[in-house]
């Protein structure tokens, strides 16, 4: 009797190409997405900068010397702010975008069940 051969979804190159495009499309996604900021609504990344720098802050100041300012300067400074405001539109679209994946997912995979009646 053999042993029935569980299909491991997340391996080969198929799986590794659509996390990989989707990740791809979310970085050119979100630099589409400051590049229109820039030119239709500069103050949406005004806004996000001055939210970052106030958190940026916030952090600074609730961790003990030396190592909030350390901290604070690090992220300032070295991480810079394009870094984190892009960095938080990739992390926000991709929660997005697989919100309404897994969605997408869950309304097909009612319509394929059959119904009990």
């Amino acid at each position: 009797m053999t042993t029935p051969i569980r299909e491991n979804r997340y391996s080969g190159l198929r799986h590794h190409a659509r996390v990989h495009s989707f990740r791809i499309f979310t970085v050119v996604l979100a630099w589409l997405c400051i590049g229109a900021a820039f030119y239709q609504k500069p103050e949406l990344l005004t806004g996000l900068q001055r939210a970052i720098q106030r958190g940026m802050e916030t952090v600074g100041d609730t961790i003990p010397p030396p190592w909030g300012p350390r901290i604070e300067f690090v992220f300032r400074e070295i991480g810079g702010f394009i870094w984190l405001q892009i960095t938080l539109i990739v992390v926000f679209l991709r929660m997005l975008l697989s919100g309404i994946a897994a969605l997408w997912r869950l309304l097909r995979s009612r319509d394929t069940e059959p119904n009990d009646a």
